[in-house]
């Protein structure tokens, strides 16, 4: 890939909140949507002429702004930013906001990857995660997605949503895999505090999640997957070959990137900084909290082996003591001698990657390079 950094648009926006969801996001904003956009291409302009490789707009669901509003965004982007002819550039969809005018109105402007936000093909689980889609709406948007000509998309479902089970998984993956994506992003369900699952689980509502059925559950993702030609490249990103997101592999990677919008997050020389989550603070003009972390070498090393060790390639070493001019056995001999010894960490031909049991425990294990 091309020389370039990493630039992220965030659109806080949202038809209805999943009932899973702690993301900064508004519902019922529709009238500041056009404001909106025009404070991201001000934000932008304070970048202007960045040479970028990939480009992802996520939220939220940005797929609720109009043909016209999402031309114009896109459009905006291209001129202010010095962007790839070859770059990757992905916007995020819930499937009820999609249509084939938007679809053709996203490839007239560059975009060329979908993230759709399917999250399950199971009528009750979706309910119960507070989607607005069915299961038959998701799969019909998919079918559109493919007639508009995207072969690059990509399928977001969940694992131990309340009451899944084994059966259920497989109808989802087996309904997922007739579609033919490019790429599938599995993610386990976290309860996040403050939201209406969390307090469903903590009234009783669904038995409480189960580690051991979570397990269960990824291993039988990973091993169906794999026969359908899905590789697991990230603990719970699997691609076909060279399908891989490069976007997110910047952020694994510890590579820089720009982030504009409400709540956005930038990674640039060496300091982590923070876009204020208000919108409309940010509508106003005032992007940027007082929030930023300048990284010691120690520390851009301790991110970069938790963030790498989650991919399946892991560590290598000569790139790390390119990066770093140092080995990374100088740094963490006692931790990766301990881990190899007890089959949680790998070592081969130069890497160091976790092993199938690591990736189980993988946050006792990545804590302990903090």
């Amino acid at each position: 890939m091309t020389d370039g950094k990493g630039l992220y648009i965030h659109i806080p926006f949202c038809i209805r909140k999943c009932s899973y969801c702690d993301f900064v996001s508004y519902c019922g904003k529709e009238e500041y949507f056009d404001s909106y956009i025009d404070s991201l291409l001000r934000e932008a302009s304070e970048y202007e002429g960045t040479k970028i490789n990939t480009v992802f707009i996520g939220g939220g669901t940005p797929t609720i702004f109009g043909t016209e509003q999402i031309e114009r965004l896109a459009e905006g982007i291209c001129r202010i930013f010095d962007i790839s002819p070859s770059a990757e550039y992905s916007i995020e969809a819930n499937p009820k906001t999609l249509t084939e005018e938007k679809l053709y109105g996203m490839q007239k402007c560059g975009i060329n990857r979908i993230s759709i936000g399917v999250q399950s093909f199971c009528d009750e689980e979706l309910k119960a995660c507070g989607r607005i889609h069915n299961a038959a709406e998701a799969y019909k948007t998919v079918e559109l997605v493919k007639k508009c000509g995207f072969d690059n998309f990509n399928l977001d479902l969940m694992l131990n949503l309340p009451n899944q089970t084994m059966e259920s998984l497989s109808l989802t993956l087996e309904t997922a895999v007739s579609l033919n994506p490019a790429h599938m992003s599995c993610y386990s369900l976290i309860l996040e505090e403050n939201t209406p699952l969390y307090e469903a689980y903590g009234n009783g509502k669904y038995e409480e999640p189960d580690e051991e059925l979570d397990r269960e559950l990824y291993h039988f993702t990973v091993d169906y997957l794999k026969k359908y030609g899905y590789n697991r490249y990230e603990i719970s990103n699997f691609a076909k070959s060279g399908r891989e997101c490069a976007h997110n592999i910047k952020y694994w990677s510890c590579d820089e990137y720009i982030g504009i919008g409400a709540a956005a997050h930038s990674y640039l020389n060496g300091v982590r900084y923070y876009n204020t989550a208000e919108l409309a603070e940010y509508i106003k003009g005032n992007y940027h909290t007082d929030d930023k972390i300048v990284l010691s070498k120690k520390d851009m090393i301790s991110e970069y082996m938790i963030m790498k060790l989650r991919m399946c390639e892991g560590i290598n070493g000569a790139v790390f003591r390119k990066k770093f001019g140092c080995g990374v056995e100088e740094i963490y001999s006692q931790q990766l001698t301990k881990f190899v010894n007890n089959g949680l960490i790998k070592h081969q031909n130069g890497f160091y990657f976790l092993s199938d049991y690591g990736i189980d425990v993988s946050n006792s294990v990545l804590c302990e390079f903090v």
